[in-house]
């Protein structure tokens, strides 16, 4: 009996897929059928599957996750990626040619392991007044929903800029 299970989740066309625990071909069947499904769908933009909670795969699942690496590759010109913590899992997935249909990532279950902390810039009111107007303004390209609720602010922080430009333009070029 298999002590793994897998879940999924799917958000606007992205499919994820977390492999958890002992995955063996038992916990597959129904992701085979849902794959199935997902090949039919048009909207598909993306595939993820995480495997930094599983302990062991055994090939039944390698290869049902190759046959969702192939169908994405085919179907939907998409190259899914692949995440993974265990050196061991890495080395198997790519052993058995996975790496040819998926980004296989070796992440890093630790934060503080994976990510270095940004180093503050010295904060002056021109580039703390650049960088939320260039913000803004980005996030007023997105939509026009945003274009409406940002636009004053836009306006306004603009106004600003261009009255210190005025006053000392050499201290801003």
């Amino acid at each position: 009996m298999s002590t793994g299970h897998v879940e999924y989740a799917s958000l606007n066309g992205t499919h994820i897929f977390k492999l958890i625990g002992e995955v063996r071909a038992q916990s597959c069947i129904s992701l085979d059928k849902l794959l199935n499904r997902i090949e039919q769908q048009e909207n598909v933009v993306g595939a993820i599957v995480d495997l930094t909670e599983t302990t062991f795969i055994d090939s039944t699942v390698l290869g049902i996750l190759a046959k969702l690496g192939l169908k994405l590759k085919q179907v939907h010109h998409i190259q899914a990626v692949m995440l993974s913590t265990n050196p061991d899992i890495t080395t198997l997935a790519n052993s058995m040619g996975l790496g040819q249909v998926f980004v296989i990532l070796n992440y890093c279950k630790e934060p503080q392991m994976c990510t270095h902390e940004l180093c503050e810039e010295e904060i002056t009111h021109n580039a703390m007044l650049k960088t939320v107007l260039d913000a803004h303004k980005t996030l007023m390209q997105l939509n026009e929903n945003n274009q409406n609720m940002f636009e004053p602010l836009v306006k306004q922080l603009q106004k600003e800029q261009d009255t210190l430009d005025q006053v000392s333009p050499k201290q801003n070029a």
